[in-house]
């Protein structure tokens, strides 16, 4: 008897779906590649019931599934927890209405149900599971892996009461072992240092991880150790680690809490070392936390494998001090760390631990959105007025282009799930080349000049420039940073590499490719490195200040307004 189930997110942000039938995960999708809106909406209050709509009409379009054939859907949110806790916090100067009043708590609780009642007329057969926020994040990270016991850390800004889960997986079982609650939340941290250094609040702290990487913690200007101040701020204590909110005072808009400890709050970003070593010392302090909290579960367990989600397991600096300073040999990371991967954890949670499956998904790759025939891609260059060729050799041609200096617009194959571009929807450059940073940055993605490049590398190349570690699993979703192995090494790939202010260590936030998953992608690196001698392309996300490129129209229209050279949608070939 066959057995299908929805996984959907929407409580927050990063709205999105997975479609999981006899424990097989067939796709996964965030909205924002189809309304493209990033992050597919702001959280607020009275909006967890806007559901990812086109993400769950493609979810069963592209599968063949009709709604009446879906058995249970699994939505990665537990309102009764959150409004129990949350509804009388006493949080000073929070706006009227919002999260953490009771009127706000309220509405929120109100519109998750009718989020829940819409799924239930849509889908009239499905059993409708609401289901523990940090539960579904643990699930995304442990189910999926290769991992038969482990130890799984989810960390965020907040599902219902709790900002950092510690449990253990095994077998079809989570087991939760530790729970850091609200308002201790390192996610929040980095949302609000983010804003009071002039970033955005959803954007800002992917943005604030390269900024911290230029400089170390102490203030080129002032002297300050940054990361002194913030060990003021968050604790780490025998049962995890604690925040000062009556400096961040979260949920408000209010920052002079944090001023005299760095500073007035900045308009807009300033791009200088002193506001880059307030970045590099909340990056010292989060590596603390995570080497400190990964101890801890080692210590209760024995365990030497560990599995994490939320979004703050996105800093693949952190990650990698994890795999340096701890005993942990072994990390997974899910690719989709933020809220969207919730949406595969809640169809993992159901199949395994609510129907005690003990056949579990294996997430073997990130390519599980939508993907174009040859058709669609040929329609969509027709209608945008474009001359294409159709190489007999794309990956070839496609090399000596980027060899020659070009920077190629790469479209191939299934959509990438998660923030992470991994070469079927990817900007590419050559990393040799000294001045190919700068004038992506500036003419092509149009974004701050501090912003790093990864490289993509073949599995077995990844060692000729890069140290590796035992365990090499999560940097398959560029979620590792790697020192280079030697200065000369740097000099090789400028464009992929950085001295980390902190370390003075040169790293990259590598791509490791494997041939079985990606063989197009493979033949790219493949005449690269006949080319060049260096088996790596500069990746970087086929976007411009917009969500990730999902169909060919999204491809084209982004390649038009772009300063980029080529682009290879499919196996067609268009040059300026």
């Amino acid at each position: 008897m066959t057995t299908t189930i929805l996984g959907v997110n929407s409580a927050y942000h990063e709205s999105s779906v997975c479609i999981l039938r006899d424990g097989v995960i067939l796709g996964a999708v965030e909205e924002e590649r189809f309304n493209r809106v990033k992050h597919a909406k702001c959280a607020r209050v009275d909006n967890p019931d806007e559901l990812p709509d086109k993400a769950l009409e493609w979810a069963l379009r592209s599968t063949g599934i009709k709604p009446e054939e879906i058995d249970h859907i699994g939505f990665s949110f537990d309102p009764e927890k959150r409004l129990a806790f949350n509804r009388d916090l006493h949080e000073k100067n929070i706006p009227p209405g919002d999260y953490g009043t009771p009127e706000g708590e309220e509405i929120f609780y109100q519109h998750l149900q009718k989020a829940a009642a819409e799924l239930r007329r849509r889908f009239p057969k499905a059993k409708f599971h609401f289901l523990g926020h940090h539960l579904c994040h643990a699930a995304s990270t442990f189910f999926p892996s290769r991992h038969e016991r482990a130890g799984v850390i989810a960390i965020d800004g907040i599902g219902e009461s709790g900002t950092t889960w510690l449990g253990v997986g095994e077998g079809n079982r989570l087991t939760p072992l530790m729970e850091v609650a609200y308002p201790n939340s390192l996610g929040f941290v980095w949302e609000k240092i983010s804003e009071h250094l002039g970033f955005d609040l959803y954007g800002g702290p992917g943005k604030l991880m390269g900024y911290a990487c230029i400089s170390d913690p102490i203030g080129e200007d002032s002297g300050v150790d940054y990361a002194e101040r913030f060990r003021q701020v968050i604790k780490l204590t025998d049962s995890g680690f604690t925040v000062d909110n009556d400096v961040m005072r979260f949920r408000t808009r209010d920052f002079t809490g944090l001023e005299p400890l760095f500073g007035p709050r900045r308009a807009a970003v300033v791009d200088r070392f002193e506001e880059a070593s307030i970045a590099a010392g909340l990056q010292v302090v989060t590596e603390e936390v995570f080497v400190h909290l990964a101890r801890l579960l080692h210590k209760k367990t024995g365990l030497d494998a560990l599995c994490l989600a939320g979004g703050v397991a996105l800093n693949c600096v952190a990650n990698s001090h994890i795999l340096q300073e701890t005993p942990i040999r072994f990390l997974h990371v899910q690719p989709a760390a933020n809220d969207g991967g919730t949406a595969i954890g809640a169809a993992c949670l159901i199949w395994n631990q609510v129907l005690g499956n003990t056949h579990r998904p294996r997430l073997e790759h990130t390519y599980l959105g939508p993907e174009y025939t040859e058709a669609e891609i040929a329609a969509a260059l027709k209608d945008a007025g474009l001359q294409a060729i159709k190489p007999d050799n794309l990956p070839r041609v496609c090399a000596r282009l980027i060899y020659d200096g070009n920077v190629v617009a790469w479209f191939q194959g299934r959509l990438e799930f998660g923030p992470r571009a991994l070469g079927n929807r990817s900007i590419l450059a050559d990393p040799s080349r000294f001045d190919i940073r700068n004038r992506l940055n500036a003419k092509v993605k149009e974004r701050e000049s501090f912003r790093p490049f990864a490289p993509s590398v073949l599995a077995e190349d990844v060692g000729r420039f890069l140290k590796v570690f035992d365990d090499m699993d999560a940097a398959e979703y560029m979620l590792l940073a790697l020192p280079v192995r030697e200065a000369r090494d740097a000099q090789r790939i400028p464009a992929v590499t950085q001295e980390n202010g902190i370390t003075r260590v040169a790293t990259s936030r590598a791509h490791v490719v494997r041939r079985e998953i990606n063989p197009i992608y493979a033949s790219l690196l493949d005449e690269m490195k006949a080319l060049s001698g260096v088996g790596m392309v500069l990746n970087t996300s086929f976007n411009i200040s917009e969500p990730v490129v999902c169909s060919p129209a999204d491809a084209i229209n982004c390649f038009k307004r772009s300063r980029m050279d080529a682009l290879a949608i499919g196996p067609f070939l268009v040059k300026r």
